[in-house]
């Protein structure tokens, strides 16, 4: 087989000389360890022999645990010399390719083969090649695709990737390119809308519910004007547990409005409003008095047909005074 040429990618460092030698002499330093990871990986198979899958266990973990000890080495880094020796029997080595590729490439069943194969274009295999051939996370990623399978690995937890996404939105550019994204704005919306409703149906069931505490003599001992304060209780309309999902989110968008309306009517500051924001507020009152009526007409007859003028106020909103 004929060397290959090796070229100096620093000229201005190295003359072409230096750059081989140094190569030669890592190479060599290399294959030095790769041959100590190997033959101490086949001592702890000569020591316990390895067993087919489901048999029955022979403390391998117990006697390599103190021989790790007794030589000075941790445990699962010697359970993986034993791992990739086993994998790789020594007649099916590749002659200086490191164990770490070895490694990479151990649990694909055609890498007796793979190995001697390097990726086109390449002359030698890395191990962040073999790591990627192997459908595993390289320790470098380069492209884009490496780069999101490496953050899904580490965002696997919820909390972890909400903590991350709150963290990124943080960047004007990066929440910018996500709200630009229709299917992000949907998704967004969905989850914001379900929060809201959820908030408001607690809110709701929160105020129909009689307080266990409060006999009749309390209640009726109570002032007329306390009373008008008190929320209206009555029992409720329907079964939450049995309604329909449709029920119960045309019940929850209507409960969410009003609850919306309540918390923000007490604290605006009507007398900053200009007369044109005035305006554009009432017409999107008048848009949503239409939407209620279609609706109410729908529940109604049954009938869910949009006349013309209903689709003109809904579409464009209706700017007469």
């Amino acid at each position: 087989m004929a060397k290959t040429k090796i070229a100096n990618p620093f000229p201005k460092k190295f003359t072409a000389r230096q750059w081989t030698r140094y190569i030669k002499q890592g190479r060599e330093m290399v294959e030095e360890e790769s041959s100590i990871h190997f033959r101490l990986g086949d001592l702890t198979l000569k020591m316990v022999e390895s067993r087919p899958p489901g048999g029955v266990g022979h403390g391998v973990f117990q006697v390599l645990d103190r021989f790790a000890d007794e030589i000075g080495i941790n445990v699962n880094t010697l359970l993986g010399y034993r791992h990739v020796s086993h994998a790789w029997p020594p007649d099916k080595r590749a002659p200086g390719v490191s164990w770490s590729i070895h490694h990479a490439l151990d649990a694909l069943p055609d890498r007796f083969d793979i190995i001697h194969q390097p990726p086109a274009g390449k002359d030698r295999w890395t191990e962040d090649l073999a790591l990627s051939r192997a459908g595993r996370l390289p320790h470098r990623p380069l492209t884009k695709a490496e780069k999101l399978d490496r953050v899904r690995t580490l965002m696997r937890e919820d909390e972890n990737a909400s903590d991350a996404v709150e963290e990124m939105i943080r960047r004007p550019d990066v929440a910018q390119k996500i709200m630009s994204s229709p299917s992000n704005q949907r998704i967004l919306y969905r989850a914001h809308h379900e929060q809201r409703q959820q908030a408001a149906a607690a809110r709701f069931a929160a105020a129909h519910e009689e307080p266990d505490d409060v006999g009749a003599d309390e209640l009726e001992e109570t002032e007329p004007a306390e009373a008008t304060r008190q929320v209206r209780r009555r029992e409720p309309a329907v079964d939450y547990q049995r309604a329909s999902s449709e029920v119960l989110e045309l019940i929850g968008s209507g409960t969410t409005f009003l609850v919306d309306l309540q918390r923000m009517i007490p604290d605006l500051h009507v007398a900053e409003f200009t007369e044109r924001e005035v305006r554009a507020v009432l017409d999107n009152h008048r848009r949503i008095r239409a939407a209620l009526d279609w609706c109410d007409s729908a529940l109604s007859t049954g009938d869910k047909n949009m006349d013309d003028e209903l689709a003109r106020i809904l579409a464009e909103g209706d700017d007469e005074s």
